[in-house]
């Protein structure tokens, strides 16, 4: 329901429908109150004339006709719809196989060809949940499924920059698992692929705020497209990292740590002007993340990728041989082959009946 009227929208009294291409829309899927993104979607279980079961994200155009400028607001509404469609049809033709696969996209008309009741709709595998579902921090917490998510995680991103596409929107909600633990990047609703405009590319922080590297937050914009999007997908990528060990994201951490006079809430400067102070407290987690690590051994490389992937300075990130070497700048081959080493250790580790545990 729209919380705000409590007024069903076309997109959201969809269940029972049948489309033109088969697929019958079966049941909404409530979205938890403590979600963040996807606010103008709907989603919803479908099933093909097969009986295969996929999941259906559905948006109208109801806010947009309640907008001050109705046109503008159906144009942008209807230019992200089609860019996120083409963007995943390109992934597919492409065989991002760490990308979720789009299987269908569409529109349903009234009848009545009422503009108001039109929905648009993109039609995705289903998988069966995402990571925030499986993962345990408490004495349970698999070691070496986490590692394994991470690289695979890394090789999501990986796929999508070497087509110069930007995620912007790593987080824990947006990695999902499929069968025999397979494990796939979605939403690419808020992604940036250099040369190609999206109607999302003047927002400061594309993506969710709560995860967003800290020079966005401070309204710090590079003109630099590999500094700005690539910089944003890999201080993600280390947030996830810093998400399996501790639970929560670097950006929670930094904005726990920083005081109210230099916090991006308050500070009108220059983000050059505080950067040396966040990274002083950068510095502080880092020291302190060592210790809370998922596990003794693996302490000083996971610190070494957080700091190098989370750096403050979107200038610093990456790996410190593709920035001095000036070629492949923005390549993550080497964090995934890292990430699927140290993967490989816990799985070793796991399988010779060493416990792979969190001490508490």
């Amino acid at each position: 329901m729209n919380r705000s009227t409590d007024i069903p929208t076309p997109a959201q009294q969809l269940a029972g429908k049948k489309l033109s291409n088969g697929w019958k829309i079966e049941e909404l899927i409530d979205r938890p109150e403590t979600a963040t993104g996807g606010c103008f979607s709907t989603s919803y279980i479908v099933r093909s004339s097969r009986g295969e079961k996929a999941f259906l994200k559905a948006m109208d155009f109801r806010k947009a006709l309640g907008a001050p400028d109705p046109s503008r607001e159906l144009e942008n509404m209807t230019a992200a719809y089609n860019f996120e469609r083409d963007l995943l049809e390109k992934c597919k033709s492409n065989d991002l196989r760490r990308i979720v696969e789009i299987l269908d996209s569409g529109k349903l008309i009234p009848e009545e060809e009422d503009l108001s009741n039109v929905v648009q709709y993109l039609i995705f595998e289903l998988a069966d949940k995402d990571i925030r579902a499986v993962v345990d921090f408490g004495k349970n917490f698999e070691t070496a499924w986490a590692l394994r998510t991470m690289h695979q995680t890394a090789a999501a991103l990986q796929q999508l920059h070497s087509l110069d596409i930007a995620h912007q929107d790593v987080k824990p909600s947006n990695m999902l698992i499929f069968k025999d633990n397979h494990f796939k990047l979605a939403d690419l609703g808020r992604a940036s692929e250099r040369h190609t405009t999206a109607p999302h590319d003047e927002f400061e922080c594309a993506g969710d705020q709560t995860y967003a590297p800290p020079e966005l937050l401070y309204g710090h914009i590079s003109p630099d497209w590999g500094v700005r999007r690539l910089g944003c997908d890999f201080y993600l990528l280390g947030s996830i990292v810093v998400f399996f060990c501790t639970a929560v994201s670097m950006t929670h951490l930094l904005l726990k740590r920083i005081d109210k006079e230099h916090h991006y809430m308050k500070y009108n400067g220059a983000y050059s002007d505080v950067l040396p102070y966040i990274q002083q407290v950068f510095t502080q987690i880092i020291r302190e993340f060592r210790e809370k690590i998922i596990r003794p051994d693996f302490a000083e490389d996971l610190a070494e990728i957080v700091s190098r992937l989370c750096n403050p300075d979107p200038n610093l990130r990456g790996h410190p041989k593709n920035i001095r070497s000036g070629n492949n700048r923005y390549s993550l081959e080497r964090d995934v082959s890292t990430f699927d080493l140290l993967a490989k250790r816990a799985e070793w580790k796991l399988t010779h009946k060493d416990p792979l545990r969190r001490s508490n």
